[in-house]
């Protein structure tokens, strides 16, 4: 997969999409945890889909969705 062919997003468009706030993200990045981050010419920056997957990999089934299932 290449990096250059992605879309890499602000703090900013993170916290619209997630409601971590920018204090929350800067935070977790000086203490390296939560999303993965670039740095380029001093600049923070996100790959949107891994914010993405971090989103989608919290997903909670709920019990109709199970019941479906069967």
């Amino acid at each position: 997969m290449s990096t250059f062919n992605e879309e890499f997003i602000t703090p900013k468009d993170v916290f619209e999409l997630t409601g971590f706030s920018l204090k929350a993200l800067s935070n977790n990045r000086t203490k390296k945890i939560g999303f993965p981050y670039y740095k380029f010419g001093g600049k923070v920056f996100y790959k949107k889909s891994e914010i993405l997957v971090a989103i989608d990999s919290t997903r909670v089934a709920t019990n109709q969705e199970n019941s479906h299932a069967s």
